[in-house]
């Protein structure tokens, strides 16, 4: 089985420039090992009724991403980033 390809929703993407180093490469490090098996490594959002809304701690739990996983067109789609540093 091939991995997810990861995208970034325009919020996102907006979200993820600015980021220092470190929590930046937590973030990249999170999202790879998400591709690869994203419900495994996901925690589902609870607030949200489908399945497929998720989101992943990085950075020591100082960051979430919050994420859509489509098993159809293979996408991890990453639909908002907080981080608190």
């Amino acid at each position: 089985m091939s991995a997810y390809e990861v995208v970034f929703h325009a919020k996102a993407a907006v979200e993820v420039r600015g980021l220092p180093e470190r929590p930046g490469k937590a973030l990249w490090d999170t999202l790879t090992a998400v591709r690869r098996d994203p419900w495994a490594a996901t925690l589902p959002d609870l607030l949200v009724e489908d399945e497929a809304f998720r989101f992943v701690l990085f950075d020591d739990g100082d960051g979430v991403a919050h994420l859509l996983i489509n098993d159809t067109t293979r996408t991890v789609t990453v639909h908002g980033i907080t981080w608190i540093g």
